[in-house]
């Protein structure tokens, strides 16, 4: 980009900073519109949030359209417009920071383990490719990928919050719904080729694999389950309710433990119950079971062993979540893992923790947290 005269006229201190900026201008209105989101994002079914996003593909939808009519020689901005289209380009990567950024910070909340972790490292990876030079000059098929990646990952959350269910003929709908509208797209970029159908199909074979290798990463059950989270979670020796509010009861820890919160690890002596609490942020309107699974990790066999399983069912609407409590009373000495899963068996948590043995007979000093 040409360096406006003006730089040369600043002072040493500020013209290397400012002559970056404009050199790498792209990449930091990108960045801008990740810290944008990262700063204005509240909570998945924010409506503030969700039109954002909406007024940000929708931008992207003509942006695309009217760069690639300007690229075919069948349009040009008029002479009103011509300024503020000189910018478009650095609107594009605005746009599509922004999206993507969101989908960073709401599919993180919704990630636990390494299989989860997948899906947002896919995202992450994609958040940095539309700033190479040498992807960027592949054209637009890879930009109508790009695009699709944003549709299928909006409707794969905006859907199940709209219905307040979530599943697999749910997801169907999100990449159906996201492969009808790019493929829409598509005919409006091909309208001015020689033969549009042939045009449309070759522009639509990215974004076509891109929403394939989502559905395969579903099935593995790669992708997070978002629109749920887990906001809060821990073990504890007793649980009580009253006036609407648990009392979560621990061990106190010792000083150099300051920072617990529950009974990690968990102190057992005869008789002892465990109690595992959690906070599972669901939208409004929500309702899902998912599965507290319990497991014991077998040295011997080296392998995660389930000793136990208990359905939740949850309904969304309270912004701090939804509280559950799930109890074991046999158990014994080890490695130990809660996990909190969807119906198709995607964790939405994963809680490490180990159990020991305790032969003393004296008090225990026991301190207490509301939630």
């Amino acid at each position: 980009m040409k360096i406006p005269s003006f730089v040369d006229r600043l002072s040493p201190g500020l013209r290397r900073p400012v002559r970056f900026l404009i050199e790498h201008d792209n990449a930091v209105l990108f960045l801008g519109g990740f810290v944008f989101d990262m700063i204005t994002i509240q909570r998945i079914d924010s409506w503030v949030d969700l039109a954002i996003q909406f007024f940000y593909m929708t931008v992207l939808t003509l942006l695309l359209i009217y760069q690639y009519r300007e690229h075919r020689g069948v349009w040009t901005p008029s002479p009103r417009m011509a300024r503020l289209w000189s910018f478009n380009v650095e609107a594009l990567h605005f746009f599509y920071g922004g999206l993507l950024s969101s989908y960073v910070v709401l599919y993180f909340k919704s990630s636990t383990g390494a299989r989860s972790l997948v899906f947002f490292l896919v995202l992450v990876i994609l958040l940095f490719v539309n700033e190479m030079p040498q992807l960027r000059r592949v054209g637009y098929r890879l930009r109508l990928g790009l695009y699709s990646f944003c549709v299928v990952s909006f409707l794969t959350f905006f859907i199940p919050i709209l219905i307040g269910r979530m599943g697999g003929w749910v997801f169907a709908l999100a990449v159906v719904g996201a492969g009808l509208l790019v493929w829409r797209v598509a005919g409006h970029l091909a309208n001015h080729d020689e033969d549009p159908k042939v045009a449309q199909r070759r522009l639509f074979i990215p974004a076509a694999a891109l929403l394939a290798l989502i559905s395969v990463l579903y099935v593995l059950k790669l992708i997070p389950p978002v629109p749920l989270s887990v906001q809060f979670q821990g073990v504890y020796h007793n649980i009580e309710k009253a006036d609407g509010a648990y009392k979560l009861i621990y061990e106190k820890p010792p000083l150099y433990a300051f920072w617990r919160r529950d009974s990690r690890p968990f102190h057992r002596r005869e008789g002892d119950r465990m109690y595992y609490f959690a906070r599972v942020f669901a939208p409004s309107r929500f309702r899902h079971q998912i599965t507290i699974r319990w497991e014991v990790y077998e040295e011997r066999r080296g392998e995660w062993l389930t000793s136990d399983r208990m359905a939740m069912n949850i309904s969304g609407g309270r912004s701090q979540g939804f509280r559950g409590v799930a109890t074991k009373d046999n158990f014994t000495a080890g490695e130990w893992r809660i996990i909190a899963e969807t119906e198709d068996g995607r964790a939405i948590s994963i809680l490490h923790f180990t159990v020991e043995d305790d032969p003393g007979t004296e008090d225990r000093p026991w301190t207490s947290s509301k939630a």
